[in-house]
């Protein structure tokens, strides 16, 4: 990218790179210290610093969700900072289905995002 992203415009392209499993249009959109803390893993959740850390971190987290149909929630923007609900769908080979509701915090610094930090709700 040759100029600065809006935060919004940001959020926007990163949905659809995430959407699309886009690993590299993710990290084109993320500094180069950025850190991405996940939902899920030992911590609770896992950190992941810097692009290396992040390719591997979002790949994990396309296996943990694969087959879930994303539904985005609008960003709310003040400033550097944003908020970000979602909504994963599944279903079972049985028919079943079920949802995994999350919200993300982010933080920007010069037209990329240095800070995801994610919070998912599960079933019980």
């Amino acid at each position: 990218m040759t100029s600065e992203l809006s935060p919004g415009d940001c959020l926007a392209r990163f949905a659809a790179a995430w959407a699309g499993r886009d690993v590299a249009g993710l990290l084109e959109l993320m500094t180069e210290d950025a850190v991405y803390a996940a939902s899920v893993g030992p911590e609770p959740g896992r950190t992941f610093r810097g692009h290396q850390e992040l390719a591997e971190g979002f790949r994990v987290m396309f296996d943990h969700d694969a087959g879930a149909v994303i539904e985005q929630g609008e960003p709310v923007i003040f400033g550097e900072w944003a908020v970000s609900t979602w909504t994963y769908r599944f279903a079972a080979a049985d028919g079943s289905q079920w949802c995994e509701r999350g919200i993300d915090l982010w933080r920007f610094r010069n037209g990329k995002i240095c800070l995801k930090d994610a919070y998912r709700k599960t079933r019980g």
